[in-house]
């Protein structure tokens, strides 16, 4: 019988492993925040040699993340990069994939609305809720959580096999979905909260601080994303 995940205690254990380990967690936020306030000084966006080089330096931010976590000797291996860097292009290639595909979903719904209009309360209700994700605030921010929902399917989850990749266990995607079986909802309520709401929070505080201090608080936000994401990993797959 699977151990039920409690969300509280989670989030209670991923808070302890920062208070005991703030030293080394400090540096790595520094870290996140240097290469992301670089990048922008440098104007990444507008070259795309400096935008893949950015993307190879948040690579590398990660693989050291979750190889210092699990303390790999040593921590960077030829046959390591290259089997845990395939099998990131392999989720992302994944996850692009069905963001794509709810995207073209979406649009074939709305070429196919014009039939709809035979059927007025059909009609009247679905364009109700697409004026709503529009026009309205808590509109867009329902649509952003539901992004995230998917992103959980299509990312977070198979995220899990690329860790595993470096710590050397079950590294199969099909086996990441399986060990979540019993606990899904909880697994994606914890990465609305982690990946949705949270950022959230920081964009509504910062928005009364300067570009540096909401780069701060956006850098210490990822180290503490990651620690929930390793805390979650253990806890599925700590047999």
């Amino acid at each position: 019988m699977k151990k039920e995940l409690s969300i509280r205690q989670l989030f209670v254990d991923s808070l302890a492993f920062v208070r005991d380990n703030i030293p080394l967690l400090t540096l790595l936020a520094f870290l996140s925040f240097a290469g992301s306030y670089l990048a922008i000084r440098a104007g990444i966006y507008q070259n795309f040699l400096m935008l893949a080089l950015y993307g190879l330096y948040i690579y590398f931010f990660y693989f050291f993340f979750v190889s210092l976590y699990y303390e790999q000797r040593p921590i960077l291996t030829k046959e390591k990069f290259i089997d845990s860097f395939v099998k990131m292009v392999t989720i992302l290639a994944f996850s692009m994939f069905v963001l794509i595909c709810g995207k073209i979903g979406i649009n074939v719904l709305h070429s196919l609305s014009r039939y709809l209009i035979g059927f007025p309360d059909i009609y009247s209700f679905l364009r109700r809720i697409y004026i709503f994700i529009l026009l309205n605030p808590f509109g867009k921010i329902i649509l952003y959580l539901g992004v995230i929902t998917l992103l959980t399917f299509s990312f977070f989850i198979p995220g899990f096999a690329w860790i595993s990749t470096i710590n050397g266990h079950d590294n199969s995607i099909i086996s990441a979905y399986a060990k979540t079986h019993g606990n899904l909802l909880k697994t994606v309520f914890t990465f609305v909260i982690l990946y949705g709401l949270l950022p959230l929070v920081i964009s509504f505080v910062g928005m009364t601080s300067g570009s540096i201090t909401l780069g701060i608080l956006y850098a210490l936000l990822t180290v503490f994303q990651v620690i929930v994401f390793l805390h979650l990993y253990d806890f599925f797959y700590k047999d």
